[in-house]
């Protein structure tokens, strides 16, 4: 395992082109590559770029045989997974070298001082398993819904949510609600996983919404807030997360119609839908307006970091002893 590789670009491009793309957000918004990502990392004063492990043969002088990319989180001990190749299918020994390339990079990005690595892994063709063996543990999975181009209908949509209901882009002054709100709507082991349980301090806007990017709008009612939808254009698509309570139940498509309805405003682009398992309620509200599954993929941690308990060392006061002197005298003395 060698350090981030820039002179041996074209190595990086053979590998890149037989390679499996974690990140697939960002590749469906703005067509990415590993080598961009690669040069990206090397530009101060960014968080545009990843960190780039490559493993050879025997030794840095031989054939290259895999290379693993992941993306450090902004204000977090934390990183992706966003790419890794050899693919599976590609090379017969790909198993061995992702093994590897894990490890490797696991000890890379521990020494940076991430302590917990994450992947989105596709579900179906095996990748998943070698996540897991080598050390990551999924928490959740997700399906990705996508949308050609918004029907007519979604795209018109004007009539508001529903009575009451109102959607504003989201504030400064609203991160507590915001905060609240997701610990009521994640599961405490999802939590657990994304280590937000685990903060003393007051949650900040470059928490879990502002690492994940994107506009947010808020959906309230009487003042209360009942959900939170967050919308990321990019140049060649449009992503979108619901984060909704259990109260939006029977005002779901309305919801839907009018986020369709928002991002028509300005652009007209495939739009794709991330919905995770505790999310299940969306999924009928996004097959009435034409969305289709195009992606189940499995969301795994892996901790660089173990909590190990030690007995602690007690300090005990001991009494000191002083030995008293013994004066002798002699016999005439006492006479005396």
């Amino acid at each position: 395992m060698i350090p981030p590789v820039l002179l041996n670009l074209r190595t990086l491009a053979e590998l890149a082109s037989h390679g499996m793309e974690l990140d697939f957000e960002r590749l469906h918004l703005s067509g990415v590559s590993p080598i961009t990502d690669a040069l990206a990392a090397r530009v101060p004063f960014g968080n545009l770029g990843a960190e780039t492990f490559v493993i050879h043969e025997n030794g840095p002088k031989q054939r290259a045989r895999g290379v693993i990319q992941a993306r450090v989180r902004k204000n977090r001990p934390e990183a992706d997974i966003t790419f890794i190749a050899p693919a599976l299918p590609y090379d017969a020994d790909a198993v061995t070298i992702w093994y590897r390339l894990l490890a490797g990079a696991t000890r890379g990005l521990g020494g940076l001082g991430c302590q917990r690595l994450y992947a989105a892994v596709p579900a179906e063709n095996g990748a998943e398993e070698v996540f897991r063996q080598a050390g990551f543990v999924s928490f959740t999975r997700e399906q990705i819904f996508f949308l050609a181009a918004p029907n007519a209908r979604a795209a018109a949509h004007t009539n508001g949510i529903a009575s009451g209901l109102t959607m504003r882009r989201m504030r400064k002054r609203d991160a507590w609600n915001v905060w609240r709100l997701y610990t009521a709507i994640t599961p405490r082991p999802v939590q657990s996983a994304e280590a937000r349980l685990t903060s003393d301090d007051a949650p900040k806007l470059d928490d879990w919404w502002e690492n994940l990017g994107g506009t947010n709008y808020l959906l309230e009612r009487d003042e209360t807030l009942l959900g939170l939808v967050r919308i990321s254009r990019g140049r060649l698509a449009t992503w979108v997360r619901f984060h909704l309570t259990p109260q939006t139940a029977a005002v779901l498509d309305q919801i839907v119609q009018e986020t369709i309805a928002l991002i028509a405003q300005t652009r007209t682009r495939p739009i794709y839908v991330a919905a995770r398992d505790y999310e299940g309620g969306i999924a009928a509200a996004l097959a009435a307006v034409g969305f289709t599954p195009r992606l189940e993929r499995s969301h795994m941690v892996k901790h660089t970091t173990v909590r190990v308990r030690e007995t602690a060392t007690w300090m005990k006061p001991v009494l000191e002893t002083s030995k008293i002197p013994v004066i002798h005298t002699t016999q005439h003395a006492r006479e005396k």
